[in-house]
């Protein structure tokens, strides 16, 4: 086998780039550009550039090699113009042949480029049936992380059919072209798996949606209403009512830290432990040291996150609410009047977040309503929602909302989203946001 080599400038005829004025040649350039640009599909980007090499460098065959994802010495036929049908190799490359050694081996991994002025191909060799009647070649190695990967090979039917002259602009559009198809076949594999994250965030939205209630209780003593909108298509805020055999009906509201795929996935398993709690931990301190156990042993270190709660139990016969909190935002506590509301926090229990201390115990408080006064939960979302500026809405923009709202002619959840959605504004908001209003009858 010859040992290629690059050869000197020899009286090789000019290229036919170079028999046109400049500007010809310039134009004809510039649109192989726009052209190649406009390109959405790496196999319509080849035959772009295929085009643009045999105007640069008129030739009467070529073959192309690739040893990507191939351990050494392997290497793959990705185009031959001996074959009668074209194979992308993108979509279809376990139809491609590999093999091992020959010229074209030895040109990819040699990893520099050259010209074979007098080729001779050996029966045996891999190649043959690409390479058998041609007399010269013009390899063009394309690189990545410094190492030749692809290889395409003009052929000539005649001996020294190559302007030695021409390998340097052919090395660099060959790798010009190299990197965009590279960025083509990256920009495919990033909508695939944006297509395939689209649809499991679908569906895990339509996950988180099953495990929210999708009515309201309909109670003779207490009115209840809700707000609920994910940062992401999937969140971490979750809210929930047990109505209880004995009358009671308990009230939960929790918050996973974070958003997104992961908190929803948390958010599943609080569902699950709220949904097969025991009864004797129905009571609120129990209900929630039952989730802290399980989620600090099977969750927590797993998974790096925490969950704030609170949870209640509304007793009807007395309009008792006992309650306990863990980490969560302390309800709002809002006494009716004839013409406005006077503001209390439910603050007077608190613990620390789900998950983090399996030995945490949790306190209980209560509150006596009469009919008329509202307790509002919320997620930190709320008070957290930036406006446009910058500024949070905080526990003041939810107080402000309510205490002008007309506890007799107006529905507080309506007045309170209203204000949420004109302090956001145009901007998207960061974190889930969860509302739930009782109201006592």
């Amino acid at each position: 086998m010859p040992r290629p080599v690059l050869p000197t400038p020899s009286s090789v005829g000019p290229g036919i780039l170079n028999l046109l004025p400049v500007e010809e040649r310039l134009e004809l350039v510039t649109e192989t550009m726009r052209e190649l640009s406009r390109q959405t599909d790496p196999q319509s980007m080849a035959r772009v550039y295929l085009r643009h090499l045999r105007q640069l460098l008129p030739n009467d065959g070529l073959v192309a090699v690739s040893r990507r994802d191939l351990p050494s010495p392997h290497y793959r036929v990705t185009r031959s113009s001996r074959w009668r049908e074209e194979v992308d190799p993108w979509l279809h490359r376990e139809k491609l042949p590999v093999v091992t050694g020959g010229i074209l081996g030895e040109l990819l991994y040699g990893n520099e480029p050259r010209i074979i002025e007098d080729l001779q191909v050996p029966a045996n060799d891999p190649g043959y049936e690409h390479l058998n009647g041609f007399r010269s070649m013009a390899a063009i190695p394309m690189y990545d992380q410094g190492r030749a990967l692809v290889l395409v090979a003009l052929l000539s039917k005649n001996p020294k059919g190559f302007d030695p002259e021409k390998l340097p602009d052919l090395v660099l559009t060959g790798n010009l072209y190299g990197r965009a198809s590279h960025n083509l076949i990256l920009a495919r594999q990033l909508e695939q798996s944006v297509q395939e994250l689209d649809f499991e965030l679908r569906r895990m939205e339509k996950v988180q949606a099953s495990m929210l209630p999708t009515r309201l209780p309909s109670l003779p003593y207490l009115g209840l209403e809700r707000h609920h909108q994910t940062a992401r298509r999937a969140g971490g805020d979750y809210y929930d009512f047990f109505p209880y055999p004995d009358g009671t009906l308990g009230i939960l509201m929790a918050d996973v830290s974070g958003s997104g795929a992961s908190a929803t996935s948390l958010m599943a398993i609080v569902h699950t432990l709220a949904h097969t709690c025991p009864a004797e931990c129905t009571a609120p301190g129990a209900f929630l040291a039952y989730l802290n156990r399980h989620l600090s042993d099977r969750c927590n270190s797993a998974l790096d996150t925490f969950v704030t709660a609170f949870y209640g139990v509304f007793q009807p016969v007395t309009r008792t609410l006992r309650f306990a909190m863990a980490g969560h935002p302390p309800p709002r506590l809002l006494l009716a009047g004839q013409e406005a509301w006077r503001r209390r926090v439910l603050d007077m229990s608190d613990g620390l977040p789900l998950g983090l201390d399996r030995q945490e115990r949790y306190g209980e408080s209560q509150v006596v309503l009469n009919p008329g006064d509202m307790v509002v939960l919320y997620t930190d979302g709320v008070n957290d929602l930036e406006s446009p500026d910058g500024k949070p809405f905080g526990v003041n923009g939810l107080d402000l909302a309510l205490a002008t709202t007309n506890p007799q002619t107006e529905k507080p959840m309506e007045k309170v989203v209203r204000a949420l959605r004109h302090h956001a504004g145009a901007r998207q908001i960061r974190d889930d946001l969860t509302l739930v209003l009782l109201r006592c009858k």
